[in-house]
């Protein structure tokens, strides 16, 4: 019997190696699930945080993209206004160069016998106005009128040419009725 009882302490000592091995086989693999399980929850949230972030700076780059798309469409709204004003204002000078006006320097008050005499006038090219000598003058291209109130047109010459001298740079033609230079002006 002391060899079956070492047959079975033999038996019984490979049975509680083996047992002992698949204990320790088990707590393993049990370890190795609780350490893949804690690195893949970790790695999630690794993830998560790498997630939020790459949203939050997708929203920014989203921001700033909108907002350079309203700055584009406001310029070009700007530019689209500040072409129409240039052409309007284009069009205004074109329009004033080509406007033909007529300046009419009035002298003398109605009363009495007077009449309304025109006399047409020309602007030299040097003007004295005053103390100062005009060289090149805008108006120098506008034709200029004087509307003279007087009893006949001598006197409506004499006072014109009073009023505007030549020694000035103005030239005077011959005064005329109001009525048949004013049809001539327009």
């Amino acid at each position: 019997m002391a060899q079956f009882g070492i047959a079975t302490l033999e038996i019984n000592t490979v049975l509680f190696v083996i047992g002992i091995l698949a204990a320790i086989g088990a707590v393993s693999i049990a370890l190795v699930r609780q350490v893949l399980y804690y690195s893949r929850r970790a790695h999630i949230t690794r993830i998560t945080e790498q997630n939020r972030e790459l949203h939050r700076k997708q929203e920014e780059l989203t921001k700033t993209y909108r907002e350079g798309q309203e700055a584009v469409r406001h310029s070009e709204i700007e530019r689209k206004t500040a072409t129409t004003q240039l052409a309007d204002a284009q069009r205004r000078l074109k329009a004033a160069k080509e406007d033909n006006y007529v300046i009419i320097h009035e002298v003398n008050e109605p009363s009495g016998s007077r009449r309304l005499f025109t006399v047409p006038m020309t602007l030299g090219s040097t003007l004295t106005l005053g103390q100062n000598v005009v060289k090149d003058h805008k108006f120098r291209t506008v034709r200029h009128f004087i509307d003279v109130w007087a009893d006949n047109p001598d006197d409506a010459n004499r006072i014109a040419r009073v009023s505007f001298p030549s020694e000035s740079g103005f030239v005077l033609s011959k005064a005329a009725p109001a009525t048949q230079t004013a049809l001539a002006a327009e």
